[in-house]
């Protein structure tokens, strides 16, 4: 059975990757679609991640979608983000112990089942690494978008190139570098401190020939409980994120410009 290629109806696809997990790849897949809702646009999450998916919780909500004739609902998130992820099907702290055929087959339904409203942004939370799960999902989205998060060490930097490489030979185009940790703000004088050290981001954008498209500082209450997982819109990440949003959505209007 052949594979999907993208999500009918959906234009703009951003597949959020990194090379491995524990870099805040699902914080910044979450905190990038509440600033495009921020922004006007309608967005919409597929949590691609099957062994390890932490949307719903990190949304606050982990009950069971709607099916309707076949049709899967997303779910609504209290902030009014709406996403689907296998997490929302099974009972809260089960574990998917699946081999990557079984997987790859759930993520093809959840792309072809699921009723996307046509909105002009899905986020997928990728699965971490190059694996046999992480590739096929690549090749399912051909003409979607990465963003590759990293933080400064220089052991993530390693692996996120390598996630960027294995997105670039799935035919999708590298849009940017997220660094995730990059920097906490001293709370008496405000100065930035750089407590993982590295230049994490600037390498893997100088080897994937891409860009750093923001620099994400550590909040002491970012600690991801359920339902506190996004930034508050005026806080310092919030507003980095607020920054990516606009850079893609600018890419995404030349695009369509350049078509018309």
């Amino acid at each position: 059975e052949q594979a999907p290629q993208g999500v009918p109806g959906v234009e703009s696809i951003i597949a959020v990757a990194s090379g491995k997990g524990g870099v805040g790849k699902s914080t910044v897949a979450v905190n990038l679609a509440a600033a495009l809702d921020r922004a006007g646009h309608s967005v919409e999450i597929l949590d691609a991640d099957v062994h390890g998916s932490s949307v719903p919780v990190m949304l606050g909500s982990v009950q069971k979608p709607n099916v309707v004739g076949g049709v899967i609902f997303p779910v609504e998130s209290p902030q009014g983000l709406k996403f689907i992820s296998m997490g929302n099907f099974v009972n809260e702290g089960q574990a998917i112990i699946w081999r990557a055929p079984i997987v790859n087959k759930a993520l093809t339904q959840l792309m072809r089942d699921v009723y996307w409203d046509e909105p002009d942004y899905i986020i997928v939370d990728m699965p971490p690494g190059t694996g046999d799960v992480a590739l096929t999902v690549a090749q399912m989205i051909p003409k979607a978008e990465a963003l590759v998060v990293t933080t400064p060490q220089a052991d993530a930097a390693r692996v996120a190139v390598k996630a960027g490489k294995m997105a670039v030979q799935a035919h999708l185009k590298v849009a940017g570098v997220v660094e995730n940790m990059g920097y906490a703000e001293c709370p008496d004088c405000g100065k930035e401190l750089r407590i993982f050290g590295g230049d994490g981001g600037d390498r893997v954008a100088e080897e994937l020939g891409s860009q750093v498209m923001g620099r994400v500082p550590i909040l002491p209450d970012a600690s991801g409980e359920p339902g506190r997982s996004l930034f508050d819109a005026d806080s310092t990440p919030a507003r980095v994120f607020d920054e990516i949003a606009a850079a893609l959505a600018a890419t995404r209007a030349r695009r369509r410009i350049k078509v018309l």
